[in-house]
């Protein structure tokens, strides 16, 4: 009898034990790196893939919008700035490329992190998995890689309602729905996280 009471109440506490060993390494997730110039070649093709869903935020309808987009993406890579058009004009915003690698390999995921000036909260203007790594918890590491990376900061971002992995990601990594527009894109926050 004694013997199966300590195997129901072991059996009930082994299995918290895991999901909290989980959670934890979810949250000491490392920071991302500056993403390299060969690294833009998939982050457009994942927003040639969000294209075609109608997820991306740019429509890449014709040559002319991808060379641009190539181009923006580049000068952020190399100079730290990325090229937001602002009534009429072209404003230089703070940008960072990261990607989240695993060794030397190819990214398994990278965000396009953007703000005004230093006061700003970053915006994360586009941020994907490589198709193989979906469904493991890499965005969920990713989101949580990125508060890390730009910790003491607010951080913000847009994506449509339909994106249901994408808002299960950014919910695990503690961001919080602000409010949903009249085109069903909702708005997510997450608070400033300082290095613990």
């Amino acid at each position: 009898m004694l013997t199966k009471l300590k195997q129901l109440f072991s059996a009930g506490t082994s299995q918290p034990t895991t999901r909290h060993k989980r959670q934890s390494s979810v949250k000491r997730a490392r920071p991302l790196v500056e993403a390299r110039s060969e690294d833009i070649d998939s982050f457009i093709k994942a927003v040639y893939h969000a294209d075609a869903k109608g997820h991306s935020p740019w429509v890449l309808k014709d040559k002319s919008v991808l060379e641009t987009l190539r181009r923006a993406l580049e000068f952020t890579v190399h100079r730290g700035l990325w090229l937001q058009r602002d009534e009429g004009k072209v404003a230089h915003w703070q940008g960072r490329l990261l990607a989240l690698r695993h060794g030397d390999g190819p990214p398994l995921g990278m965000v396009l992190a953007c703000r005004p000036d230093d006061e700003a909260a970053w915006q994360l203007r586009f941020f994907y998995i490589s198709q193989e790594w979906k469904g493991s918890g890499h965005g969920t590491r990713l989101l949580m890689a990125v508060r890390r990376s730009l910790s003491g900061v607010p951080l913000q971002t847009r994506l449509p309602l339909v994106c249901h992995s994408a808002i299960d990601s950014l919910e695990a990594a503690g961001f919080t729905r602000q409010y949903v527009d009249a085109f069903e894109v909702a708005s997510y926050e997450a608070p400033a996280k300082w290095d613990e």
